[in-house]
């Protein structure tokens, strides 16, 4: 591999990995396609003083990448797993030695089954936030998806060597699903993203607190008898799949796998430590996210992480100087049409929280 600048990161149209299929028990190369991404679901307020003038969404920046391009990326997948949550498994990738250009350190994120929906939407942020992809946020080098055969065998899907671990699954993924979980009602066909899907719903300032409480009150029946009917599907899936673990599922069907690759960034905050340092820092980077409009919708101590230790970290052109620090994780995030104030106001609120806990000795999540 090259020295020198990165390539753009739309260089690439496909991506070849091997070590996460198998099929019949024997490990193959999987080619993906590089494919559209899902515009994330908007936050318009009704209060005046809240909005942008004219209640508009701020408009995505003009790219600055070059035209795309048809380079293929040739990639194997490392067995140690870095990560997991709602939407997948994350994933270091060693890069072919052949590649004649430049790159950063990768990793994969790796959709989890019926969940190509909400990572086809994160990946639609990291497009709308393109000009602080390596200033704030990961360098993002594409959304790619292909077509399985039935009896391949997905690394970490149900019925693989790696299940996950019962006590560190998020609880919101059952127990406290969220308001945009509009996954496919097909367990088989997860990347369904069709012009007929169900309308993006719209969140108001007036309907944001009170108003979804008081919805959500009318409608616990209906919600809780959904959320048992897909603990149900997926307690059949994982059933039927561990009973013949050489193959996802049974017949003829084929089925999606999705993948986003991204630059691999350094380690979570220090715990029990003075971070009056690092403090400014990080909330000067959702500060820069808030100047696209967007709301993360998922400060956590997990999601963010050091910048990665090279000499290619972009100066932030906001506030002058390279970040140390970097977001990731927005398949719940929301583009809003409020004040880059307000935006602002609330994250720090929130991010005072998390920071205090840490230099106490521990973690303060959403659901605590």
């Amino acid at each position: 591999m090259q020295a020198g600048p990165f390539v753009p990161s739309n260089a690439f149209s496909s991506l070849i990995i091997g070590g996460l299929i198998k099929i019949n028990g024997v490990q193959v190369p999987l080619t993906l396609s590089k494919t559209i991404s899902k515009p994330g679901k908007p936050l318009l307020s009704t209060v005046e003083a809240f909005a942008n003038p004219g209640g508009l969404l701020p408009v995505r920046p003009p790219s600055k990448l070059p035209p795309p391009g048809n380079l293929c990326l040739h990639v194997c997948l490392e067995p140690e797993r870095l990560g997991y949550g709602r939407v997948g498994s994350v994933y270091p990738l060693r890069i072919d030695d052949t590649h004649q250009y430049a790159l950063p350190s990768l990793v994969i994120k790796v959709a989890a089954r019926r969940r190509s929906d909400d990572l086809a939407r994160e990946a639609w942020f990291y497009e709308e936030m393109e000009d602080i992809q390596g200033v704030a946020i990961a360098r993002c080098y594409g959304f790619f998806a292909a077509e399985i055969e039935s009896n391949s065998e997905v690394l970490d899907w149900p019925g693989s060597d790696a299940d996950y671990d019962e006590e560190e699954v998020d609880v919101r993924d059952e127990d406290n699903p969220s308001e945009d979980d509009d996954s496919s009602d097909d367990p088989w066909n997860p990347y369904a993203l069709t012009d007929d899907s169900p309308d993006d719903l719209v969140m108001t300032e007036t309907t944001s607190s009170w108003g979804i409480f008081n919805k959500r009150i009318e409608e616990s029946e209906k919600r809780e008898k959904l959320r048992q009917e897909r603990r149900d599907q997926r307690d059949r899936i994982i059933k039927s799949t561990r009973a013949d673990p050489g193959s996802v599922r049974s017949g003829n069907e084929k089925t999606f796998l999705s993948v986003l690759v991204l630059e691999r960034l350094g380690d979570v905050m220090p715990i029990g430590v003075p971070l009056e340092a690092l403090k400014p820092d990080v909330h000067e980077i959702y500060s820069d996210m808030g100047r696209f409009g967007i709301q993360h919708m998922d400060i956590r101590w997990r999601n963010i992480l050091a910048a990665p230790a090279t000499d290619q970290s972009i100066v932030c052109p906001y506030h002058g100087h390279r970040h140390q620090w970097r977001v990731v994780d927005f398949d719940l995030s929301r583009k809003a049409n409020h004040l880059h104030s307000r935006i602002e106001s609330a994250a720090a609120g929130w991010l005072e929280t998390i920071l205090d806990g840490l230099e106490e000795g521990y973690v303060v999540e959403p659901w605590d």
